[in-house]
C-alpha cells in the first residue's frame, strides 16, 4: 500500500482470513531479536497445519517434485495473479505449475465494498482492498467454495496458495460495513478521527486513517479475535500463506500498551506470512521481518520495496551493475524478504511509478531477481494490453480475468526452473557483469566437480556479448541455454566459448526435469504435409498420437509427417507422453492448422497525414530464437497503395503481405514512415524510449492510421465462390439490364 496525502479517488489494501479462535489474557512475553513478543493463554485449535498438509504430505510432495517446484515457499517464485478470480486461477493451475511457480498470490478474499462500476479496472480495481466484513468471498474473487476448489486443485499440482489480507482497516463507507463491525470502539479515532499527517510519526502511522479508511483498533481483543477466526477459516479452506497489506500501519507487540494483535492473528496455521512494509524512516523493517518469520516455517518476512525501486532504475538506464544490485537494501535478513520488479502499487497507483515501463523491461528485471538465491520473488501480472506505451488500464480484460501472458514467457519460465533447481540444491550465488554493465551474470554453483549442479543466467540488455575469457565459479563442462538451445563451455575457471544474445535472458543449466515437446510448437502450414520433430528430455517410454490416426513410440529427435489426410482449414492434434524419473506421466499437446496455399496474411493501413511514407517492419516475437526473423532490417519494407480492384482493401489504404516464412501466431508488425533515425512509428515507443511490441497479425488486419488511439482490427476478406443458384419463385426474369425489378434468389456453395 502506498502512503501519500489524501486522494480519495483510489485506495486499496486488504483484509483476510481467520478462523475459530478465542483469545484470552496475555500470559507471558518472550524476547527475540530485541522485540518483546507476548503469547496468549487461551487460543483455540488452529485446525489445519498448512506445512504438515503440504511439505510433510507424501501426495503433495510427489506432485511438487514432478513439476520441480521449490520445497520451501520462501525459496520459490510466486505469481501475483492480480485481480484474477479463484476460478480463473484454478483453470490456469496446470500451466502455473509447468511454468515453475511454487506459489500463487491472490487478491483479498473478504467481503468488500461493491464498487458500483461493474468489472472495469479504472478507478474500480482498488475495492478489493476495501473490506466490509471478515467473511470469505466477494464479487471479484468468487465464493468460499471457489476458494476451496482452487486450493484443492493447486495442491494436486504441488502449488501453494497465498491470499492477500487487509487487517489494518475497513472501507471508508460506514454504511457498507457489516453490522458486527459497526462499533465505535473497533476503530481508532486519533488525528481528530482523520488521516495521517506526519509520516515520520510512528504513532500517527499506526493509529490514524489512511485516505479516510476506517482504521481498525488493533489493541482491541475483539477485533483481533474476529480477524484471527477469519484467517484460520481460510487456512482450513486450504490457504497456505498470507500477505498483510499496509502491515507497518499496525503496531508491533512492543509498542503502545503491548498490543497483541499480531500475535493473535498470526497464530493461524499458515506456513508463510509476510507483511507489506514499505521502507522509510519509521518502518522498523527488521522487527517486522522477525515477527512474521517467527510465525512461518522456513521463511516469512517483509517486502523489499527499496530494492524494487533500485532495480527499476537500473532497468531504465540499462545499468545492471553487479555491485549495486547485489545489495538488497534492507535491514532485514535477505531470507526474510519478498522482492519484486514492480508491485501492484507501483503499477496501478495514480503516480504510476512503473506503469510506463515495458513488458520487456519487466522480463529483464525478472532475470535478475528470479535467478538469485535469496528473497521470495513475486511476479506481478499486468492486465491484458496495458502499461508501457498502452493505457494504464486498456480494459481489454476485466476484473476476475487472467492478465497478460508475460508470466509464462519462455525466458521467465526458464528462470523459474533455474531458481527451483538451484535453491533445491542449496547452490551458492555470485553476481558479475559480462564486460558491460548492461549485461549481468547470476552464477549459482556448488563447487563439487559436477557441472550439472551449477548454472548461470545472463540478463543482457545490450548487444550480443561474446563470453570467451570471462571468469566464472562454475565447474568445468558444457552448459545449455534452456531458452535458445545455445551453449557455453567452461574450463579452468573461465568460459572458453559461447555468447549471450542481446536483449534476452540466457539460462544456462542442466534441466533434469522430464518433459516432452514438439518443434515447431502450435503453428500452421500451407503445404500438403509438414514435418514435426518430437523431443523427449529425461523421460522413458515416449509415445505420440495424432488426430489423423497415427501413433507410436519415439526417441528424442525423431520426426513425423502430418497433414496428408487433413483438409484445408482443419487442425491436426499431436499428443505426446512419457514417464519421468519418478515414474510420473508427463504430457504435451500441439495443434497444427492446414491453411489454403493461396491464403495470405495482409496488413492494411491508412498513412498518417504527418508521415511522408508508410513502411511495415515485420518480425517473429520468439524469445527462444537465437536469430531474429524479420522481413528486413529496420525500418522494414514499403507498403503499397491498394489497387482499385482489391477485394479487401479500401480506398486510400496501403497494404503489405506478410511473407510465408514469417506467418504464425507470434508474428508482429510495426508501422513507420521509413526513416530509420526518427521515432514516427506505431505502436509508439514507451515514455522511457523503449521499443514497444508490435501488433500481432495472424490473418488480415487493418490499422486506421491514428497514432495516438488507433484501432487494429481483423478484416474479413473471404470471397466464397458460388457453385449454383436456385430460383424459388416463378415470377422472375432473366433480364439483367439496368432498371429491371430485382427478385431475391438463394445461392448455394
Amino acid at each position: 500500500m502506498k502512503h501519500r496525502k489524501p486522494a480519495p479517488t483510489w485506495h486499496r489494501l486488504g483484509l483476510k482470513i481467520s478462523k475459530k479462535v478465542v483469545v484470552g489474557i496475555t500470559a507471558a512475553a518472550t524476547a527475540f531479536g530485541g522485540l518483546a513478543i507476548a503469547s496468549t493463554a487461551a487460543q483455540a485449535s488452529t485446525d489445519r497445519d498448512s506445512y504438515a498438509d503440504t511439505v510433510e504430505n507424501t501426495t503433495f510432495e510427489q506432485a511438487r517434485k514432478h513439476y520441480g517446484l521449490a520445497q520451501q515457499m520462501s525459496e520459490g517464485a510466486t505469481l501475483h495473479a492480480w485481480e484474477w478470480s479463484f476460478k480463473t486461477i484454478e483453470e490456469n493451475i496446470p500451466a502455473i505449475a509447468e511454468a515453475g511457480y511454487t506459489s500463487v498470490q491472490t487478491e483479498p478474499i473478504s467481503a468488500i465494498h461493491n464498487g458500483g462500476k461493474g468489472m472495469i479496472f479504472t478507478e474500480n480495481w482498488y475495492y478489493v482492498y476495501q473490506p466490509t466484513d471478515t467473511t470469505i468471498g466477494n464479487w471479484v474473487m468468487g465464493t468460499e467454495d471457489d476458494l476451496k476448489s482452487l486450493c484443492n486443485t493447486a495442491h494436486k499440482y504441488g502449488v501453494r496458495i497465498i491470499v492477500d489480507v487487509v487487517a489494518n482497516h475497513m472501507t471508508a463507507t460506514w454504511g457498507a460495513i457489516a453490522d458486527r463491525w459497526k462499533k465505535s470502539e473497533y476503530y481508532h479515532h486519533d488525528c481528530n478521527d482523520g488521516d495521517v499527517q506526519d509520516w515520520n510519526n510512528r504513532y500517527q502511522v499506526t493509529h490514524c486513517k489512511l485516505l479516510g479508511l476506517y482504521d481498525i483498533n488493533t489493541e482491541n481483543t475483539e477485533t483481533a479475535n474476529m480477524m484471527h477466526d477469519f484467517l484460520v477459516q481460510a487456512v482450513n479452506d486450504g490457504v497456505d500463506g498470507f500477505r498483510f497489506d499496509a502491515a507497518k500501519h499496525i503496531e508491533l507487540p512492543d509498542e503502545y500498551n503491548g498490543s497483541q494483535y499480531w500475535n493473535i492473528i498470526l497464530n493461524n496455521g499458515a506456513q508463510f506470512q509476510y507483511g507489506e512494509v514499505l521502507q522509510d524512516s519509521v518502518s522498523r523493517d527488521s522487527d517486522y521481518a522477525k515477527l512474521f518469520s517467527s510465525h512461518s516455517k522456513n521463511g516469512g518476512g517483509v517486502t523489499a520495496s527499496s530494492y524494487g525501486s533500485k532495480l527499476r532504475g537500473a532497468l531504465n538506464s540499462k545499468n545492471l551493475n553487479a555491485g549495486t544490485l547485489s545489495d538488497w537494501s534492507n535491514s532485514a535478513s535477505p531470507s526474510n524478504l519478498v522482492s519484486w520488479v514492480e508491485s501492484h502499487d507501483n503499477y496501478s497507483n495514480s503516480d504510476r511509478e512503473s506503469t510506463g515501463m515495458s513488458e520487456w523491461q519487466m522480463t529483464m528485471g525478472w532475470g535478475v531477481i528470479g535467478s538469485r538465491s535469496q528473497t521470495m520473488p513475486l511476479y506481478f501480472d499486468r492486465p491484458v494490453g496495458s502499461g508501457g506505451s498502452q493505457p494504464q488500464f486498456a480494459e481489454k480484460s476485466k476484473l476476475g480475468d487472467a492478465g497478460a501472458d508475460s508470466w509464462k514467457d519462455p525466458q521467465v519460465v526458464a528462470v523459474n526452473h533455474f531458481r527451483n533447481t538451484m535453491n533445491n540444491n542449496k547452490a551458492s550465488e555470485y553476481l558479475r557483469n559480462c564486460s558491460a554493465n548492461s549485461c549481468l551474470m547470476v552464477e549459482r554453483y556448488i563447487k563439487d566437480g559436477n557441472f550439472k549442479n551449477d548454472g548461470v543466467t545472463i540478463t543482457n540488455m545490450g548487444d550480443t556479448q561474446e563470453l570467451s575469457g570471462t571468469a566464472t565459479n562454475l565447474d568445468d563442462g558444457t552448459y545449455k541455454d534452456q531458452v535458445s538451445g545455445g551453449t557455453i563451455t567452461v574450463s579452468g575457471g573461465k568460459i572458453t566459448s559461447g555468447s549471450a544474445p542481446g536483449g534476452k535472458i540466457s539460462v544456462f543449466f542442466t534441466d533434469n526435469s522430464g518433459s516432452v515437446s514438439a518443434t515447431p510448437g502450435d503453428s500452421s502450414f500451407k503445404t500438403d504435409t509438414t514435418t514435426v520433430t518430437l523431443n523427449a528430455n529425461n523421460v522413458t517410454d515416449a509415445t505420440y498420437t495424432t488426430s489423423e490416426g497415427k501413433s507410436g513410440s519415439y526417441q528424442d529427435g525423431d520426426t513425423i509427417t502430418i497433414g496428408a489426410s487433413t483438409a484445408i482449414g482443419d487442425t491436426i492434434t499431436v499428443k505426446l507422453q512419457g514417464k519421468d524419473a519418478d515414474g510420473q506421466t508427463v504430457s504435451a499437446t500441439y495443434k497444427y492448422t492446414k491453411k489454403d496455399p493461396a491464403a495470405t496474411s495482409t496488413a492494411y493501413a491508412k498513412k498518417p497525414s504527418a508521415w511522408s511514407n508508410l513502411y511495415a517492419y515485420v518480425y517473429v516475437d520468439d524469445s527462444s530464437a537465437t536469430t531474429l526473423k524479420e522481413n528486413a532490417k529496420w525500418p522494414g519494407e514499403p507498403m503499397t497503395q491498394v489497387a482499385s480492384g482489391d477485394t479487401c482493401g479500401k480506398d486510400g489504404e496501403y497494404k503489405y503481405e506478410i511473407p510465408d516464412d514469417l506467418e504464425g501466431s507470434n508474428t508482429r508488425i510495426i508501422f513507420n514512415d521509413g526513416n530509420a533515425t526518427n521515432t514516427k512509428k506505431y505502436p509508439a515507443d514507451t515514455t522511457e524510449g523503449e521499443d514497444a511490441a508490435g501488433l500481432k497479425i495472424d490473418g488480415n488486419y487493418a490499422w486506421d492510421g491514428n497514432t495516438s488511439s488507433g484501432t487494429w482490427e481483423a478484416r474479413n476478406c473471404v470471397v466464397i465462390p458460388t457453385k449454383s443458384v436456385r430460383i424459388d419463385q416463378s415470377d422472375y426474369s432473366v433480364d439483367l439490364s439496368n432498371g429491371v425489378a430485382t427478385k431475391q434468389l438463394t445461392a448455394t456453395t
